[in-house]
């Protein structure tokens, strides 16, 4: 919907929606009188989302399957940014414009979703936190270096996402792995059901 087709059929229709709406907003003066590529163009958009999300949230998986003690929350954190990003980004636009912005759908399924999930972690204050200075860091600080400070677009972009969808929730994940709350564990809950699983086979053996 956001980078396809939307409800409308409208093809690619979040970047424009996004410069003309919000992204004039925050990046104004930054946009030298509202460029209709500015603050993002296709080729940005396309780095956020396979930098971000098919790298830096496939990455964090990927790391939670090999060691799932210390990143399995990895995962639990970026579902905090698609919480932050469905609602600040699209249901709330909804709200203050009064008309349909490309993505509110989904984000109308996604945001309950990812609310029931970090909600479970026991630690929701710290995913919600986390998907604000994800924003923070690849939009807020990563554009404004390509736009005001001059840095190149795509080596900038990646490497703030990076920083931010990877490099980031890995380590506070590794952090929370050595703290756990006394009263849950991810991993806990993981082990609980692959036990229950073994037993069911086992039966059904």
């Amino acid at each position: 919907e956001e980078h396809a087709y939307d409800v409308r059929g409208w093809r690619y229709a979040f970047v424009p929606a996004m410069n003309q709406g919000f992204g004039s907003t925050l990046f104004g003066a930054a946009c030298n009188g509202g460029d209709v590529n500015c603050p993002l163009d296709p080729k940005l958009t396309l780095w956020v989302n396979t930098v971000a999300i098919w790298g830096g949230f496939g990455g964090c998986m990927i790391a939670a399957t090999i060691d799932a003690d210390r990143f399995l929350f990895a995962s639990t954190l970026n579902w905090g940014t698609a919480v932050v990003n469905g609602f600040g980004g699209h249901l709330l636009q909804v709200v203050l414009s009064g008309s349909y912005n490309p993505g509110s759908v989904q984000s109308a399924v996604m945001v309950p979703l990812g609310l029931y999930i970090i909600f479970h972690s026991q630690r929701p204050k710290l995913c919600l936190v986390y998907g604000l200075v994800f924003h923070i860091l690849a939009f807020g600080v990563g554009i404004n270096l390509v736009l005001r400070a001059g840095f190149p677009e795509t080596p900038t972009t990646i490497a703030m996402n990076l920083l931010a969808s990877l490099v980031l929730p890995l380590a506070i994940s590794a952090l929370y792995a050595r703290h756990p709350p006394s009263h849950y564990s991810d991993m806990k809950l993981v082990k609980k059901v692959s036990k229950q699983w073994k037993e069911d086979l086992t039966v059904l053996g």
